[in-house]
């Protein structure tokens, strides 16, 4: 393989694992589990507006679920709770724009792990083992210092933060409710808060596992190729 393409592959598996770990993070939030950990905490500020807690924890498990699972429009619009719809038309109309935000999201963490697969294995079979090993040590750098800077402004500017992240994604103005509505009821801004921290956390610990076992797996390469010479003498 020329140097120029090994380059290449590189760089492509650099980029792809911070991608693996910020998206793989949001995933796993996405979940039950998550869910039960958030609304559990004893700072988690209940629903001020005659939501139990059982009753938050159903509406809100269906509506992680419809955006995880794909599930049709209708899911949120048709839920009534003591004969009244849960969610309005907006509600409904931005968890719709969410529920695609998301399976976006999926589809490229997907695509990134079988492309870091590939690549992988095509640098690995062509001898660049060191190439490899050296793209898992930066990419494990660069997802530690997107992170932390994403977990820094959080820290700082919240709220413009916040209003960056929705801006880039959603239709000015499509995500902004009031505070008796449904969605901010389910999902408040400490929810939010939460979420961006865990996610932070998560992907700032992979960064820095990844780079300490690209190290550690870059030295006994080293380590071997400075030997291979005298154990093929003997």
């Amino acid at each position: 393989m020329s140097p120029f393409i090994s380059k290449i592959l590189k760089a492509l598996l650099v980029l792809i694992i911070p991608i693996l770990f910020i998206f793989g993070s949001a995933r796993l939030l996405a979940t039950d589990t998550y869910l039960t950990f958030e609304y559990g905490k004893p700072s988690f500020p209940p629903d001020s507006y005659g939501f139990t807690p059982g009753q938050r924890f159903i509406l809100a498990s269906t509506n992680v679920h419809y955006v995880r699972a794909h599930l049709p429009s209708d899911e949120l619009s048709r839920q009534t709770l003591n004969g009244v719809p849960v969610y309005n038309e907006r509600e409904v109309t931005h968890m719709a724009d969410v529920q695609s935000v998301f399976q976006a999201i999926l589809r490229v963490w997907q695509f990134a792990f079988v492309l870091f697969l590939l690549l992988a294995l095509v640098l690995w079979q062509s001898g660049e083992g060191k190439a490899f090993v050296s793209a898992v040590e930066s990419g494990g750098l660069l997802t530690s210092g997107i992170i932390g800077t994403i977990a820094l402004m959080a820290l700082l500017a919240w709220q413009t933060w916040f209003d960056l992240f929705h801006r880039f994604f959603f239709v000015d103005g499509s995500w902004l409710f009031s505070y008796s509505d449904t969605l901010i009821r389910l999902f408040p801004i400490k929810f939010w808060f939460d979420a961006t921290l865990t996610i932070s956390v998560l992907s700032f610990i992979g960064g820095l596992l990844t780079v300490y076992i690209g190290r550690q797996w870059r030295n006994a390469i080293e380590t071997t190729t400075q030997t291979l010479p005298l154990d093929l003498a003997l």
